[in-house]
C-alpha cells in the first residue's frame, strides 16, 4: 500500500493506510500534527492525510523539507519512491500500468524519490531527494504552473547543490568510536558505532578541514538491539556543534541470566577479581 501512495498519487490507499494505523482518518490526522509539533515546525497544519485543499490545511518549504528529511531516516522508503513504473495484477488479464509522477528518479542523475503533488490552490509541487557520492540532498518546489516548470526547478536546485558544495565526512558508519565495559551483559567489550555517515557540508574546492568530536551516552539499559539509538556523536568546529549522528551497538547485547551471571560471580571470586 505504502508503494501505490509514492509511485502514484493513490489518495484512497493513504486514508486506508490512517485508518489501518490509528483507526480513523481524524486519529491519524491527529498524529500527524503532533509529529508537527515535536519536529518544531511552524508553518504546518494538518487537515487531512490526502493533501487535498482544505480550510486550514497548510505547510511551507522549509517545513517540507524538515518532513522529507525525517522521513528519510527510514531508508526502506526509498525503495518504493525510486521506482519509475510497474503494475497492478500484473499475472492476470486485467494488469494494470502505474508510472511514477515524480520523472527525476528515471532522469535525473541520483534521484530517488520523493512525492510529487497538486491541487488547485497548492499548484504544482515536488519535494525530491537524490544522492551523488556521499552527499545526499533535498530540494522542495511548491506552486509552480505546471510540471514541466516544477521538475526543471527542482533539478535547478540540485544541480546548484551538487556543483556547489560536498560532504566531507568526519565519522564513517559503522566506525568504532567508543568501546565500553559491562559486567552484567552477555558481551563484556561492548562498541559502538554511527547509524549513518556523519558529515560535514563545504565548499567546493575549500579543502578538507579538522573538526572535534564528543560522545554523549544515554543511560544504556539492556536489553539493546544492533540499530537502536544509544547515543550521539556531536562533531564540533572550535565550541561550534556543527552536526551531530546517533550511535549503536554493533551487536545485541542481552543482560546475564541469573544463572550465567551467579556462575561468572563465583569465577570472580575464584579468580580473585571479587570478594564474597
Amino acid at each position: 500500500m505504502t508503494f501505490y501512495c509514492f509511485l502514484v498519487t493513490a489518495r484512497d490507499a493513504t486514508v486506508a493506510m490512517a485508518e489501518f494505523l490509528a483507526g480513523t482518518e481524524v486519529e491519524f490526522v491527529k498524529k500527524m500534527n503532533e509529529k508537527v509539533k515535536e519536529l518544531g515546525l511552524k508553518n504546518t497544519r494538518f487537515k487531512n492525510c490526502t493533501g487535498l485543499d482544505e480550510e486550514g490545511h497548510y505547510s511551507s518549504a522549509y517545513d517540507m523539507a524538515v518532513i522529507a528529511r525525517e522521513l528519510l531516516k527510514h531508508e526502506e522508503i526509498l525503495r518504493f519512491s525510486s521506482v519509475y513504473e510497474d503494475y497492478l495484477r500484473q499475472d492476470t488479464d486485467n494488469k494494470f500500468w502505474l508510472v511514477n509522477t515524480n520523472k527525476l528518479v528515471r532522469f535525473y542523475e541520483g534521484a530517488d524519490g520523493l512525492k510529487t503533488g497538486h491541487t488547485d490552490a497548492a499548484k504544482y509541487c515536488l519535494s525530491a531527494t537524490a544522492k551523488r557520492e556521499n552527499m545526499r540532498l533535498i530540494a522542495i518546489v511548491l506552486g509552480e504552473d505546471n510540471s514541466s516548470v516544477r521538475n526543471s526547478e527542482t533539478m535547478a536546485l540540485l544541480d546548484y547543490g551538487f556543483n556547489t558544495y560536498e560532504m566531507q565526512v568526519v565519522k564513517k558508519k559503522d566506525e568504532v568510536v567508543k568501546t565500553e565495559k559491562l559486567e552484567k551483559a552477555t558481551k563484556e567489550k561492548i562498541e559502538f558505532v554511527p547509524l549513518t555517515d556523519i558529515g560535514v557540508l563545504v565548499k567546493k574546492g575549500e579543502g578538507q578541514k579538522e573538526y572535534t568530536y564528543d560522545i554523549k551516552m544515554d543511560n544504556l539499559k539492556l536489553p539493546v538491539k544492533k540499530g537502536e539509538a544509544v547515543g550521539k556523536v556531536i562533531v564540533k568546529d572550535q565550541n561550534t556543534i556543527i552536526a551531530e549522528g546517533d550511535l549503536t551497538v554493533t551487536e545485541d547485547i542481552k543482560p546475564l541470566s541469573f544463572l550465567s551471571l551467579f556462575k561468572k560471580t563465583l569465577q570472580d571470586i575464584v579468580a580473585g577479581k571479587a570478594s564474597i
